[in-house]
């Protein structure tokens, strides 16, 4: 029978690379992963770990002009995860942030306007916008709204 930490490193092992269920082929949605942990240090150091909306704790840091792959230190903000979902959802919740956010960029609408014209509720635009066909016929139709 195995000890509690020989259990530990065995179901950790078990899960290192292909193994794990969230594996994707060792890619990351960041191009530059690296740079962007070194970067994120950088960024919640200078928020002294505040979020930049709320002033809560803050862990996670937001690509300000939405690109994945520009991690310069004046495009990332660190935020909470609340604010940073909302930020990914609905841009109206919070005035005054002086730029466009990422739905608002991809669509050029927060998706709450989007889901509310289609009828349809917010996890459906998301599915949509990972699917390629979907999301050219959702811009196709946003156009001509």
């Amino acid at each position: 029978m195995l000890t509690k930490e020989e259990f530990k490193e065995a179901r950790r092992e078990a899960m290192i690379g292909e193994n794990n269920p969230r594996w994707n082929g060792g890619n990351s949605q960041y191009p530059n992963h690296a740079e962007l942990k070194k970067v994120r240090v950088e960024v919640l150091k200078k928020s002294k770990g505040r979020c930049e909306i709320c002033g809560k704790p803050a862990r996670l840091v937001h690509h300000i002009d939405g690109d994945k792959s520009n991690h310069n230190v004046n495009n990332l903000m660190a935020v909470c995860l609340k604010c940073h979902s909302t930020l990914h959802h609905d841009d109206s919740l919070i005035p005054n942030l002086g730029r466009p956010l990422k739905y608002n960029l991809i669509c050029g609408m927060p998706i709450k306007r989007i889901s509310e014209t289609f009828g349809v509720c917010a996890g459906t635009i998301y599915n949509w916008l990972k699917n390629p066909e979907k999301e050219k016929w959702l811009k196709e139709q946003l156009i001509k709204s």
